[in-house]
């Protein structure tokens, strides 16, 4: 069975949340870290933290330091931070700024 964390638009969380094999979904705000087999920041979200996760999908606002194997940016996302991947995929119109670089 499939581990999926779902925070709701409405909700702040602060913290940190492991989930190594399972997926989290953020539509609010999150402020902390993630450690996930795959995250996904939903466009109505904002989070600010650290990430580490084999897939990201950045959808909506991220002040973060992410390291993940794939990184996605849609066109409706945003990052500020450090990155650190080893295939990074930008939509047109998604907006990046801070440092790229690969893993290892």
């Amino acid at each position: 069975m499939s581990d999926i964390t779902y925070i709701n638009k409405d909700l702040l969380m602060e913290g940190t949340r492991e989930s190594k094999e399972g997926q989290v979904i953020v539509a609010g705000t999150f402020k902390g870290n993630v450690i996930a087999k795959s995250l996904i920041i939903e466009q109505t979200s904002l989070f600010s933290g650290k990430i580490n996760a084999e897939h990201v999908r950045i959808e909506g606002k991220a002040d973060a330091d992410i390291t993940a194997d794939h990184l996605e940016v849609s066109n409706t996302g945003t990052i500020d931070g450090k990155l650190k991947t080893n295939s990074l995929s930008v939509d047109s119109g998604a907006q990046i700024s801070g440092n790229v670089s690969r893993i290892g």
